[in-house]
């Protein structure tokens, strides 16, 4: 007996182990998604059920996420650098008032990704 069979009318390969045939099924690993994805994730499983099962069922979910995550990302990484732009919080504050920069910064990310969630992962 051969060890592995494909069926013609479906494609799918067969192993055989012992005395019968299983089919070769392999589940890709999708990459991780960062916060606005799993929150993205959350929001529509406990707010918009219909929704989130519509996608989940079609198998288009995980393309979802990856996509909010992606755009979500992008825009905090810019609102970010525009405020401390507009803020002045450079390299140079940094070195001279490193508790002043970290404080002006962490208000910064915090804003940005208030922005973030509002605009892109709760709506």
């Amino acid at each position: 007996m051969q060890r592995f069979i494909t069926d013609e009318r479906t494609g799918i390969q067969y192993e055989l182990i012992g005395d019968y045939y299983y089919p070769c099924i392999t589940v890709e690993e999708s990459p991780p998604l960062s916060k606005y994805g799993r929150l993205r994730e959350r929001y529509l499983r406990e707010h918009k059920r219909i929704l989130y099962f519509n996608l989940l069922t079609s198998g288009k979910l995980y393309e979802h996420l990856a996509e909010i995550d992606t755009s979500a990302c992008n825009m905090a990484e810019y609102l970010i650098k525009e405020m401390a732009k507009k803020q002045g919080v450079t390299e140079q504050l940094k070195v001279a008032d490193m508790l002043r920069w970290v404080g002006l910064m962490n208000n910064i990310r915090a804003c940005a990704d208030e922005i973030v969630l509002n605009d892109i992962v709760y709506s």
